[in-house]
This record gives structure tokens, sequence and C-alpha cells, in this order.
């Protein structure tokens, strides 16, 4: 019990950034993702972790605080993997949706109301698809995992606007990139036909 005293007490003074993926209890850090085989191959080697399939997460104990904190930015890119695909899969199933749940094929306004951390996110998953936060990080030459803490809410890491300006250009030289892509592909595609 005095491990757990201590680990209460080392969360109090240093605690995680804000999450939806991540809750601290009086007695076990909950993560709320589903399960993978990905994240079990994380969290093997914390103690007494388990995955309540009742519930749809997993609880570890206090005491693995520090393990949980060591691969935080592999936690959070998995728990948004896996709500990116529940997503996709709920858009696949409304035939109505036009935009597959990425806000900035949307409406101008919808757009305008996004929070920073949500823009940046949108123009991310939009460039590099579910799996987006590691190539978005190397694309920006950012720590992955001081970028996955901006996401969550740690504002003091980065400046906003600087971050926000520098996903605008990289997307507008992607966009540049497959623009020219497609003429190629075009021009490829053209000698095959009969």
């Amino acid at each position: 019990m005095k491990s757990d005293e201590k680990a209460r007490a080392a969360l109090a003074a240093n605690p995680f950034p804000p999450s939806p993926w991540l809750e601290v209890t009086d007695d076990a850090i909950i993560i709320k993702c589903g399960f993978s085989e990905q994240l079990l191959q994380l969290l093997r080697w914390v103690p007494n972790v388990q995955w309540r399939p009742e519930k749809r997460h997993w609880t570890v104990p206090l005491r693995g605080a520090e393990a949980v904190r060591s691969i935080l930015p592999e936690i959070l890119r998995l728990s948004e993997a896996t709500q990116d695909r529940k997503a996709k899969s709920t858009a696949a199933d409304n035939a109505s949706g036009t935009h597959a749940g990425n806000p900035l094929l949307g409406a101008p306004a919808m757009v305008a109301d996004l929070p920073a951390p949500d823009l940046f996110k949108a123009a991310a998953r939009l460039l590099y698809g579910t799996d987006w936060q590691r190539d978005t990080a190397r694309a920006l030459e950012r720590d992955e995992a001081a970028l996955a803490r901006w996401l969550a809410g740690d504002t003091d890491l980065e400046d906003a606007a600087i971050l926000l300006a520098e996903m605008r250009e990289l997307m507008r030289r992607r966009a540049d990139e497959i623009a020219k892509a497609a003429d190629q592909f075009a021009i490829a595609a053209a000698k095959h036909q009969p």
C-alpha cells in the first residue's frame, strides 16, 4: 500500500496532461482505449495491468504511472487511431456522410470554430491518415512526445499560431506534390487506354 501512496503523491506533483483517453482514480490509472495488440505489447512490462472487456478499458495500478508516462505518446496515438477507426466505420455505415468524418472537409463555419489542437489534428489526419502522429512530428521536425502533450492540452510547450502556420505550409507543399503526381499519373494512365 505504501507504493500506491508514493505513486499518488508523485502523480499529484506531476500529473498527466489532460486527455480524454486517460483517467487517474484513487487506486488506478484507466486507459480508455479499445483492445489492441500494440497496446498489449506496450503494457506487458507494467505489473498487474488488466484489460477490462466489460468496460472496454485498461486498468493500471498507480505504481505503474511512470511506465504509463514513458509510453504516453503511443497510448495517445493508439487511442486516437482506435477512435478514428470507429469514426470511419460509422461514416461508412452512414451513406450521407460526405466528409468522411474530417471537419476540414465540412462547412467553413464548423472549421472556423475548431480549437487549435483539433484543427491541427484534422489537418494531420487528412495528410497522413489514422497513424498521423509520428509522420506529422517528423514532417514538422518536432518531438512526438512534446507534440502529443501539446495536443493533450499542455499549451505552454508550443505556440499554437506558429504550429498552425507550419501545418498550413506542410499542407500546401503536400497539395502541390499530389497535384504534380496526379498530372504524371494522368499521362501514364493515358498510355494504357486502348
